[in-house]
């Protein structure tokens, strides 16, 4: 009791959620000019930065596979303070991060003139979503949804309880991912023909890419993809 109502005559002051530097914002100006944000060149399909100069700026990994989402953007690199951002978020729970992430997601998609019909976030386990009591991506898409003022459809769920994707290679996460969602056939997909799908970290587009299929198998017509950060394909 006396702590509440020393609370209530000092409250506590605001402060960065990354760094613990006081101020008015989630996080700091100094921790948002520290993000590896993507700039120049990026591929044309997976939205990764691109090192060196291709002649149809696409990565060496577009080239091959077949992927069912028409193009992948994301803001920053997963390493040094992205990874941070992201890792506050999803393993200690500070979801106003969402917001943040959300506005660099509404930044990165202004100028690209998508045409949208509604947003998808990924969705993870029941187990993790018991565990760690949210998803992470749904409650980014719902703060994107509130930014485009688009809906934000929970149409899909993960059936299988897969193994974790960091320590597998390229290939192993497409094989590690293979039927582990599915729709909810309480939804008319075919009503919502450009979909946006809503993930935090893409790697090697595993996951979103067995999402876009289910979604055009069920009726949409393109399916665009967005993420906070991009990592290593290996």
């Amino acid at each position: 009791m006396i702590k509440y109502l020393l609370e209530l005559l000092y409250p506590p002051k605001p402060k960065c959620s990354i760094c613990g530097r006081a101020g008015r914002l989630p996080v700091c100006n100094a921790c948002m000019a520290s993000l590896d944000y993507l700039q120049g060149i990026t591929c044309l399909h997976c939205g990764k930065q691109l090192n060196e100069q291709y002649d149809d700026c696409t990565c060496p990994d577009c080239k091959t596979g077949i992927f069912y989402y028409e193009r992948a953007y994301s803001c920053f690199e997963y390493g040094g303070m992205g990874k941070k951002l992201i890792h506050k978020l999803k393993y200690e729970g500070m979801v106003q991060l969402a917001n943040v992430i959300a506005g660099l997601m509404a930044e990165r998609l202004e100028n690209e003139r998508l045409v949208i019909d509604a947003i998808v976030p990924v969705p993870i386990h029941k187990k993790k979503l018991e565990a760690r009591g949210f998803n992470q991506s749904q409650i980014i898409a719902r703060e994107l949804g509130e930014r485009l003022h688009k809906p934000v459809m929970g149409c899909l769920e993960r059936m299988v309880e897969t193994k974790e994707q960091y320590n597998l290679d390229r290939n192993q996460r497409f094989l590690n991912i293979r039927g582990a969602f599915s729709v909810k056939l309480s939804y008319n997909i075919g009503k919502y023909k450009n979909i946006l799908l809503v993930d935090d970290i893409y790697t090697t587009g595993s996951t979103v890419n067995e999402c876009s299929k289910l979604l055009k198998d069920a009726g949409a017509a393109k399916v665009y993809v967005i993420t906070a950060a991009t990592g290593s394909n290996t």
